[in-house]
């Protein structure tokens, strides 16, 4: 099983709820913490916490020492359950996107399975495929996503195996700062998880070349342009019914998070005169917004 099946492998909402618990605890027995976060529910609730909780133990989360659960990533001295739940989107972001968890996307020979892959590979290949679409036309339901997701990807790769991974990426993609919108209105914007990394790439009133912050992007966030679980997603589509951007573009996706940052006074975007290779935003109808040869961060990104 992976990520995006929200019946064996919960929804934000169970995530938060288990990592809070845990955390007032410090530490607590497994059967002890589905009594706590769920005294009242049926049989099949408590089956979904169980399987949220193994899905996130094996996904490094939580540690389980036999059978007593403890929270396995740092926290702040007297640090607060706001502030872990305000943090909370990061870490998964990070332990999502990691290779080790995310690798392989596929299995091999061409299989149309979730078997063999990556435990997050479901939510890699599909936030991937999503930000690389025009993002003003993206459908919002499972028919018109799966006829688009026909026309384009080649034979032996899939992106949703079914309807379920499409229904688990929504919350997910929004939960993880990459999209905005309810599920009917869905809106493939990575404003949020771009923040989230902008201290990591750049320190307050530094700027970079525009390609090196792209790619020092990428690296953080491989679902984003030139990332490298992007590549291997763009690779898988067919030539004659998926465009990439022009030579010197960014994605819809990346340059409507970039403008919004802007304006947002969160960075600018800055033309030096003889500075090297210019890029360019791209807007609604693929028209050009403004071209950029660096990026400065204008104050700490929260």
């Amino acid at each position: 099983m992976t990520i995006l099946n929200l019946e064996s492998d919960g929804m934000p909402p169970v995530l938060i709820t288990l990592v809070l618990m845990v955390s007032r605890e410090k530490e607590v027995l497994r059967d002890n913490l589905i009594d706590i976060c769920a005294p009242f529910v049926d049989a099949s609730e408590r089956a979904r916490l169980r399987a949220t909780l193994s899905r996130w133990v094996g996904l490094g989360l939580f540690t389980d020492e036999q059978d007593i659960i403890r929270l396995n990533f740092n926290r702040g001295r007297g640090e607060s359950d706001d502030i872990i739940a305000q943090r909370l989107p990061a870490i998964c972001r990070a332990t999502l996107l990691g290779n080790d968890h995310a690798l392989p996307l596929w299995p091999n020979l061409g299989i149309v399975s979730e078997d063999n892959i990556g435990r997050s590979a479901d939510l890699c290949r599909g936030l991937a495929w999503c930000l690389a679409q025009d993002i003003y036309t993206l459908p919002s339901t499972y028919a018109e996503v799966n006829n688009l997701v026909d026309s384009q990807v080649q034979f032996g790769r899939f992106i949703f195996l079914n309807d379920t991974r499409w229904s688990g990426i929504r919350p997910w993609a929004r939960y993880l700062g990459f999209a905005t919108g309810v599920d009917s209105k869905l809106f493939f914007d990575p404003t949020v998880a771009i923040r989230g990394q902008l201290n990591a790439i750049l320190q307050k009133k530094e700027s970079l070349s525009a390609a090196e912050f792209v790619a020092q992007l990428a690296m953080q966030l491989p679902v984003l342009d030139n990332g490298s679980y992007r590549a291997e997603v763009e690779q898988a589509l067919k030539p004659e019914t998926w465009r990439p951007p022009s030579p010197g573009h960014i994605s819809m996706s990346l340059s409507f998070a970039l403008r919004r940052l802007q304006r947002q006074g969160i960075i600018a975007l800055e033309s030096k005169a003889d500075a090297g290779k210019c890029l360019e935003l791209i807007g609604q109808f693929g028209q050009t917004w403004e071209s950029f040869t660096h990026v400065r961060l204008l104050r700490v990104a929260e």
